[in-house]
């Protein structure tokens, strides 16, 4: 994630991760100086989506990518609040099953513009067990042309 921010920073992208004060990935975006702003999202919580709520609308912002089950519904749920001004991506660096009920299909099919996976087996396991359409989904692994895979599918987006 660091990684990819900082790629996409080096192409003249204006990035901001959100994340917990307390989460690894705070300290260490400071370390590598990757714009951080520290917010009490690490539950799923109403306070979660009331300040993602907030930020979203005192900050402009093209597009929101989100790599957390829990991430993902706070920014889906402050999103449609908001009346889904900005396209929200959710990448998916697991291998476990994703559920099968309304609320999650609704998550996956509605909230999110796209999905990107980080392997195919993923991918494909979303589109036949999940039954998600094969042209929201790109696998896109990490490593080399992730930063341009990841800036095509952010342009293709936009709102």
């Amino acid at each position: 994630m660091l990684s990819e921010a900082q790629g996409l920073r080096a192409r003249n992208h204006d990035i901001r991760l959100l994340c917990p004060p307390e989460a690894r990935l705070h300290a260490e975006a400071i370390n590598r100086g990757v714009p951080v702003t520290a917010l009490p999202i690490a539950r799923r919580r109403p306070l979660g989506v009331k300040v993602l709520y907030a930020w979203l609308k005192a900050n402009r912002c093209d597009v929101v990518s989100t790599n957390s089950s829990t991430d993902a519904w706070l920014c889906a749920l402050a999103l449609l609040a908001l009346g889904r001004p900005v396209a929200m991506v959710r990448t998916c660096h697991f291998s476990a099953p994703v559920p099968r009920n309304a609320a999650t299909r609704w998550l996956y099919t509605r909230a999110c513009a796209r999905i990107v996976t980080t392997e195919d087996a993923l991918k494909e396991d979303l589109i036949g067990r999940n039954g998600i359409s094969p042209g929201r989904i790109d696998a896109v692994p990490s490593g080399p042309g992730r930063i341009e895979a990841m800036e095509r599918i952010y342009a293709q987006v936009r709102r």
